[in-house]
């Protein structure tokens, strides 16, 4: 299932939470969606989720809107936020309420508690589950209709380093088997591990929305040769910016502009190249910082995100 989210805005008061946010989700994949706190993306999601209305710009899956949808939590499951269950019922009784009202048997409930690790304390009270314990219960139920996409907000809160390893695998294997995942996280490391592209977004805006290789690929390139004094002399006479470092088993240079110009450049001066590599961010944190606006936060906000 694709998810579409095609220019939708959204203004509380005087404060435009969301401007013309636009990214895809596609079948088999699993998207990072990540920003700044009061970047907008809690407001995003609730808007996908069918929770806010947005005041221009549509959000379709497969081409339908959410409302339009027959059975909307067997196509779409959603996981936006683990505090919400009731704290007097039991873990069972939570899931088999949501399963009664999609129309799901008994024996589902029972295979999707297996699948998150619950079923061995369905008989437990909400309110005696750790923060990690209530995020499963929440997966469990966003998976009762096996549905083609999942929106999940946060999944690995409170999950211990086993937990964040299961769910890593759980979500590989349900994008393998077709799904379509958008996924909010502050844990960028770990996001980076199972993502297959990033849309980042800031002061309401995206700001980045490319596949998690091609968004890592910075604006500078690595360059050597066996006349390195004069490679740097060429490039600097041509007024860019050069950096000297140690890598690749020698001496070469970061130089702030594309392969292309650079290579131009040293052909035109009959250098010779033996590396011309463009260079890349070394994690997805540090592509992340160097773009979007840390801790952002408007002194007027009312949406949290």
């Amino acid at each position: 299932m694709t998810l579409l989210v095609n220019r939708i805005s959204k203004t509380f008061g005087a404060v435009q939470a969301v401007r013309e946010v636009s990214f895809s989700c596609e079948s088999s994949s699993i998207t990072g969606f990540i920003g700044p706190n009061g970047s907008g993306k809690s407001t995003t999601l609730k808007i996908v989720a069918g929770l806010v209305k947005p005041d221009s710009g549509t959000v379709l899956f497969n081409g339908q809107p959410y409302a339009s949808l027959a059975n909307p939590g067997r196509e779409v499951g959603f996981l936006l936020d683990p505090t919400a269950h009731h704290p007097g019922r039991s873990v069972r009784e939570t899931a088999l309420l949501s399963a009664i009202m999609m129309g799901h048997s008994k024996s589902r409930v029972h295979e999707v508690l297996e699948a998150v690790g619950l079923a061995t304390v369905s008989r437990r009270r909400v309110q005696t589950l750790s923060l990690g314990m209530r995020q499963r219960l929440s997966l469990a139920i966003a998976l009762l209709g096996e549905p083609k996409c999942l929106i999940l907000d946060e999944p690995g809160n409170g999950l211990d380093v086993e937990g964040m390893a299961w769910l890593n695998e759980a979500l590989r294997l349900l994008a393998l088997d077709g799904v379509s995942i958008l996924v909010s996280s502050h844990l960028l490391s770990e996001l980076e591990t199972y993502v297959d592209q990033v849309v980042i977004i800031d002061r309401g805006m995206v700001v980045a929305a490319e596949s998690l290789e091609h968004l890592k690929t910075t604006d500078r390139t690595h360059v050597s040769g066996p006349e390195l004094r004069n490679i740097e002399l060429a490039l600097r006479e041509a007024g860019l910016s050069v950096e000297a470092h140690d890598g690749y088993g020698s001496h070469y240079l970061e130089v702030r502009a594309l392969p292309e110009l650079v290579g131009e450049i040293l052909w035109k001066k009959h250098l010779q190249v033996n590396l011309l590599q463009q260079g890349k961010a070394d994690s997805l944190a540090e592509f992340y910082k160097g773009i979007t606006s840390p801790e952002f936060a408007s002194p007027n906000r009312t949406d949290g995100e």
